[in-house]
């Protein structure tokens, strides 16, 4: 063994290409798991390394700072989720489809949410703009088409623009988990309430009746 490869081990760095798969994805995990605790500027590289348990100096190793740690999480967590859509034409009732994408996704990383609290707001945020790269405008890519296609088939009213369209039906899934504290403590709605087929049905009924009901202009 080289004496380089020596020191690599000495400070805790595995040379296995396994090891270090396994380290980067305890880290990962960590940082989802921290996430959904608290906000991330409030988390820190030790607390990270401790709930992954490993060395803190495998945050910078890995991915040169915290930031870096977050981007990679954002990264995994939107190619995972983005690749459940699947082809959306081909469902029955493909709004529905994204609806319960979104709330399945929201509810099982709740994490998110703090992001978009305190990051993804935050202009000058390298953190929030990764978040909106890899979740927002992926969805703004893929949901003005497909409510242009059922357009396309009659299902909704041409004179609609399907982007406008598109960003009310994300308004409607998302805004009630930024306003958290508003609709626990007034309207008494949990958050695993939102995450049920009733309200899965709530939300396509209401997007659907707009976009169907009324004359064209």
């Amino acid at each position: 063994m080289s004496d380089k490869r020596n020191q690599t081990s000495s400070k805790g760095r595995p040379v296995d290409s396994k090891k270090q798969a396994l380290q980067k994805q305890k880290l990962l995990d960590a940082a989802l798991a921290l996430l959904s605790e608290k906000n991330f500027s409030e988390i820190t590289i030790r607390e990270l390394a401790k709930v992954a348990g490993v060395n803190s100096a495998m945050v910078s190793y890995y991915f040169d700072n915290k930031e870096g740690l977050f981007i990679a999480l954002l990264e995994q967590l939107s190619d995972k989720e983005f690749s459940r859509l699947g082809n959306l034409r081909q469902e029955k009732e493909p709004i529905k489809a994204v609806i319960t994408f979104m709330l399945g996704m929201i509810n099982q990383n709740p994490g998110l949410m703090k992001l978009v609290h305190s990051e993804a707001m935050s202009p000058d945020s390298t953190l929030g703009a990764a978040m909106i790269e890899r979740f927002p405008k992926r969805m703004a890519a893929l949901l003005p088409d497909l409510i242009a296609a059922q357009q396309a088939q009659g299902k909704i009213r041409p004179d609609i623009n399907p982007k406008y369209a598109a960003f009310s039906l994300i308004s409607l899934i998302v805004t009630p988990f930024i306003v958290t504290p508003i609709r626990e403590q007034a309207w008494q709605i949990t958050t695993p309430e939102l995450n049920t087929p009733q309200w899965t049905e709530h939300i396509y009924q209401l997007f659907i009746f707009g976009m169907t009901k009324g004359p064209a202009q």
